[in-house]
């Protein structure tokens, strides 16, 4: 004979989909407005204007500098940008800041 095969708990399934869900749910894109708000908000309406943040991948905010002396400036206060980030994004991870000489516009 052959073996009965036992039915999963419909309660068990169910748990699991929701947290999935959730899961998802709280892995949600940051909009670039957000960003761009958060970054100008951070950095300071002066600094802003001398830089664009051009994307973010595993946590890490890139932003394009214009000229060394802004990059020295804002490389000087990473810490407190990544925090001040990490409020003005409602507390969305952010791991770090890349500075980089590039174009803004």
């Amino acid at each position: 004979m052959a073996a009965k095969k036992e039915k999963p708990r419909d309660g068990l399934i169910e748990k699991i989909l929701k947290d999935v869900i959730k899961n998802l749910k709280s892995k949600k894109r940051v909009s670039e407005e957000d960003i761009l708000k958060a970054w100008k908000e951070a950095a300071g309406e002066k600094a802003a204007t001398h830089t664009k943040p051009v994307s973010i991948r595993r946590s890490v905010l890139t932003v394009n500098v214009d000229d060394s002396g802004w990059l020295y400036e804002l490389a000087i206060k990473k810490a407190e940008l990544v925090k001040k980030l990490e409020a003005g994004l409602g507390g969305k991870k952010i791991k770090g800041l890349r500075l980089r000489i590039g174009e803004i516009r």
